[in-house]
Order: C-alpha cells, then structure tokens, then sequence
C-alpha cells in the first residue's frame, strides 16, 4: 500500500483537528454553583446512560471542576455513597471498635468506588497516608465520607452558577 504525501499530510490534519476538538470541549473550570431541581443524578460519567451514583436535592451546594459540552463534573457531596476495600486500610482509632472512624490508606493508587464491590464505578483514587473517615464496614468494604478528589458529573441544566459576592447583576 502507497501512501501519498497529499494523503499522509491530511491523515495529520485530521488527526490535529481531533485532538483539538477533543481538547477544546473539555475545560477547566472553577465555580460553585447550586442544583436547581429535586432529585437530580449525579452520575459516574458524561453521558445520560451513565450509572447513577446519587441523586441530589435541590439547594445543593455544588464545587465545579470541569465542563465537557453539556455536563459539569463536580466534586463528591458529603451524602453520596463512597467505599474502599477494607485490605487497603489501616485503623488510627486506639480503642479496639467493631468500626473503626479515623483510618489512612496504605497503598497508593486505591479505588474509591461508588459500591462495595469491583465491578463499581470508581469516583477517585487514594494515596499512601491519606486520612479517611469510615462511616460503616460491609463484608470486607468500608464506607468512607467521600474524598476530596472524587467526582461525579451532572447535566448544566440542573445547576445555577452562584453570584459572587460584592457583583450585582445589571
């Protein structure tokens, strides 16, 4: 098979503009906003038939990391559901406890999951040292209060960009 230059040079175009499409829909964004409806899903990926991690209530405060077309990516709420695998764990509570509240992570790169089990979607990953707080244990799982770095994402729609303070509005 023959490539031409005239072909190899629009094989690169085509991929440049790709990446550039792929790059420019996804930014960086930095806002708090509130959920403006009852029981909205915040779901693990982008997309409307993503799974569902959580609903959340209208008022909800919200801290948007990222925008991609349509969606916000957001950081966890206090209330949705977060688990790691208990072998990852180690207690700092000194009192022997059937659940122990103060732990850290002992490996890096861990999973933190929407469920207790690996076929659930991962909402972040953990480092060595990290500080959890456990809420309950289930079969060999330790639901945790979300990390700082997980994340869900929620349609635009449903969040209105808090006003900053000091700013009227015309």
């Amino acid at each position: 098979m023959r490539f031409s230059l005239r072909n190899l040079l629009l094989c690169a175009l085509l991929v440049t503009l790709g990446c550039a499409h792929f790059v420019f829909a996804q930014s960086v964004v930095s806002m708090k906003g509130e959920v403006n409806s009852d029981n909205i899903n915040l779901r693990a990926d982008s997309t409307p038939v993503s799974e569902v991690i959580c609903t959340v209530s209208k008022g909800t405060r919200v801290e948007v990391v990222r925008e991609y077309y349509d969606w916000y990516k957001i950081r966890l709420p206090k209330s949705a559901p977060s688990y790691i695998k208990k072998r990852f764990v180690a207690c700092l509570d000194e009192v022997a406890q059937p659940v122990c509240f103060n732990a850290r992570v002992i490996n890096n790169r861990v999973n933190v999951r929407a469920r207790p089990n690996e076929s659930a979607p991962i909402l972040g990953k953990v480092d060595r040292t990290q500080s959890l707080v456990i809420l309950s244990e289930d079969k060999g799982w330790y639901k945790i209060q979300p990390i700082p770095n997980s994340y869900a994402w929620i349609h635009k729609k449903f969040v209105k960009q808090e006003a900053y303070p000091g700013l009227s509005e015309p």
